[in-house]
């Protein structure tokens, strides 16, 4: 019964971490930015005033959806900590390391699938 809870809690920190990571890598760039209104205005016949305005509400969005993965990710911080520390009252020194050890080992092999 304790391994099946280690495991749900490893795999739900897991998750989250992994949550985290996906937001960090899908940030729109600059250039990705710049490449959606040139292709907007390529595909929808955009005239210079019209290209101006949907640049200024695009950025916009950007950082309103930045300002929401932030605040979400702070969120998930506590959470992850909150975890730790609960399994870290429950948990040997030793479990808590190979605990520790499994969650980067599973970290390491999402980053380099996403590679």
């Amino acid at each position: 019964m304790k391994i099946k809870i280690l495991l749900i809690v490893s795999s739900m920190m897991v998750l989250l971490f992994t949550a985290s990571i996906i937001h960090a890598q899908n940030k729109n760039s600059p250039a990705d930015n710049q490449n959606a209104i040139d292709r907007m205005t390529k595909e929808l016949g955009l005239n210079e005033a019209q290209r101006s305005k949907v640049e200024a509400i695009l950025n916009t969005e950007q950082k309103k959806v930045e300002a929401v993965f932030n605040e979400e990710r702070k969120k998930l911080q506590l959470i992850q900590e909150e975890t730790r520390s609960s399994l870290q009252a429950v948990l040997t020194p030793e479990q808590m390391e190979k605990l520790e050890n499994k969650m980067r080992q599973a970290g390491n092999k999402n980053n380099t699938q996403k590679k």
